[in-house]
Order: C-alpha cells, then sequence, then structure tokens
C-alpha cells in the first residue's frame, strides 16, 4: 500500500467521525437550561426533565439508593461547574427512557458532546453495559484519560 493511501485512511475515518458528530450535534432537540445537577451522569433540566447521560458511568453519591463513591463529589462538582444554569441541547436515545423513569439522551454544551467529555477529562467512565454509536470512542476516552492519570484516574497509573 502507498504512503499516501496509508495517510489517507485515518484521516477520512477522522472525517467521518467529525461528520457523524456534526451530524449527531445538529439533530439534538431545542435548548434548555441545567437546573440541577444529582451526579455526574444525571441532570435535571428546567422543564423538569431528569436526564441520564448515555454512555456514562460516574461514580455516586450519597442517596437514599446507593451508597458514595470514591470521586463522586469530586464528578458532580466537575458537571456542576461545566454545566449547571447553562443552555444544553439533548438528542434522546433508543430506548428514550430507562427504568426509573429518566430520559436517556446526549447532552450537547453548544458542540461539545457533554457525555464524552466528562469521561475525556477522567471524571466518569465509559459504560460498558449497553452498545450506542459513541461506545467506542467513549472507550478510547476513558483509555486516554487513565493513561494521562487525570480526575479520578491520577495516581492510577
Amino acid at each position: 500500500m502507498g504512503k499516501a493511501r496509508q495517510t489517507l485512511i485515518p484521516v477520512a475515518a477522522l472525517a467521518i467521525i467529525v461528520l457523524l458528530g456534526a451530524f449527531h450535534c445538529l439533530s439534538a432537540g431545542k435548548p434548555h437550561t441545567v437546573v440541577e445537577v444529582f451526579d455526574g451522569d444525571t441532570i435535571r433540566l428546567d422543564d423538569n426533565t431528569k436526564v441520564r447521560l448515555i454512555g456514562v458511568d460516574a461514580p455516586e453519591v450519597d442517596s437514599p439508593y446507593r451508597k458514595q463513591e470514591p470521586f463522586g463529589e469530586e464528578s458532580r462538582a466537575y458537571l456542576t461547574a461545566f454545566l449547571l444554569h447553562k443552555r444544553v441541547s439533548i438528542k434522546v436515545g433508543n430506548p428514550p427512557q430507562d427504568r426509573y423513569g429518566r430520559t436517556l439522551a446526549y447532552v450537547y454544551l453548544g458542540d461539545v458532546l457533554v457525555n464524552g467529555r466528562i469521561i475525556r477529562d477522567g471524571w466518569a467512565s465509559a459504560y460498558r453495559r449497553f452498545h450506542h454509536p459513541w461506545r467506542d470512542l467513549f472507550l478510547a476516552y476513558e483509555k486516554e484519560a487513565r493513561s494521562r492519570g487525570i480526575g479520578m484516574w491520577k495516581g492510577d497509573q
């Protein structure tokens, strides 16, 4: 295989990922304001919709249902600083709700896919139980955060 062709394949793959991201972002719904952050993977919008970020597994904070996990408060603080009182768009997933009645969605702050950003910045893991279109990218983000030793992966190298 020629050198030009070897270079073209990764560039084409990256272009496809970027185009998919742009399409995904453009198809997101009308803007909402984030009024509450429960933890690193669950928020409430101004229309009272409780949203669970698809593909994100953040450490639990103390609640009546679960015990606190290490880095739960830090994960919530990260997402709070990133989203609270800001306008976001959501793209509802398939299925549209989880067993707790939360809307499953991709959350966008401008053109930033928040679901991926919290993983990439090391404050959540990629959720492995279910498949979704961004699963491989989120797994790569987690691997990158772990290798860089950032967020909850600090000292985990």
